[in-house]
């Protein structure tokens, strides 16, 4: 047995160290907060990849789009930041733009000229299509027949393609690429079927819906890639555990390049927020390059899941 004195001196050292301990674990959440509030909601990640697009044109291969999602202005998202971020978009020179959805979070027309007159700033060769998030018809939920608000109007006016179960047809050395945009699944009036009904069967198409969770229902109806966004990437990103909350049904679906029922689903995780913190998921700006497919209607593992 130790000496009384020997015990007396270890009680000590060891409370030190558990003192220690717990300040250091205080110090290093505070940390983590501290990047997670101030620094990476506004730490802007460009990532470039390919998208393959069934049955594209060879005239259509290497095409670049820019893509935005979730800019949220509003109370909470200064409209200074996301300026920065949309000139960073037009340094890139993409050829095609496509913005989708949730522009603004608050209704007024205030917010939703001020988000449309971001797009002035942009001016790729084949144009600013965009489609619409539920925030832009101001519902937070499904709902029936949720009407769009002033984003609806301030876009047009700004130049930018609205599509609204709609399909644009684009030609390149005579070969067709189609544009769709769907209204938002949670407005109630998503109609695919409405939209593809535009778009001849077996031509290589580019689909924008702001909601991944309507995937599938788009490939069955002929989508071959579809952009989206919704998800913010899940904002925060617990190691090993991955996003703790998602608006979305499907959960392993949340941000990067999926193979969906013989489609491809690229989501991005936005710009803006609805609470500012981020942490492991950083706001994106996504230039993606085309290629060729060749196979119809080809599945296959995403190459970036």
């Amino acid at each position: 047995m130790a000496p009384w004195s020997d015990k007396a001196k270890r009680k000590p050292t060891t409370r030190r160290r558990l003192f220690r301990a717990a300040g250091g674990l205080l110090l290093a959440g505070g940390a983590a907060y501290g990047y997670a509030r101030f620094i990476e909601p506004t730490w802007i990640d460009v990532v470039e990849r390919d998208l393959p697009v069934p049955n594209l044109p060879p005239a259509w291969a290497g095409l670049r789009v820019g893509l935005v999602a979730d800019l949220h202005h509003g109370r909470r998202v200064p409209i200074e930041y996301l300026r920065r971020g949309i000139a960073r978009l037009a340094s890139l020179e993409p050829d095609l733009v496509a913005a989708v959805g949730d522009f603004v979070t608050d209704g007024g027309q205030a917010y939703a000229d001020a988000a449309a007159d971001l797009f002035r700033d942009l001016s790729p060769p084949l144009g600013v299509f965009a489609c619409l998030g539920n925030h832009d018809y101001g519902v937070t939920h499904p709902v029936p027949h949720a009407e769009a608000g002033p984003i609806a109007g301030a876009l047009p006016a700004r130049s930018v393609r609205l599509l609204r179960n709609e399909a644009v047809r684009l030609e390149r050395g005579g070969a067709p690429l189609w544009i769709v945009g769907l209204e938002d699944p949670w407005s109630g009036r998503c109609r695919p079927a409405e939209a593809f009904a535009q778009v001849p069967s077996g031509e290589a198409n580019l689909t924008l819906c702001h909601n991944p969770d309507a995937a599938d229902d788009l490939a069955d109806a002929g989508a071959g890639a579809i952009l989206a966004g919704h998800t913010h990437g899940g904002q925060v990103q617990v190691p090993l555990v991955g996003p703790l909350i998602l608006p979305v049904r499907n959960r392993d679906r949340y941000e990067g390049l999926h193979e969906v029922g013989g489609a491809w689903l690229y989501i991005n995780r936005g710009l803006g927020w609805l609470l500012k913190i981020r942490f492991a998921c950083r706001p994106e700006i996504t230039i993606l390059s085309l290629r060729r497919e060749n196979a119809s209607r080809a599945g296959g593992p995403a190459n970036g899941e």
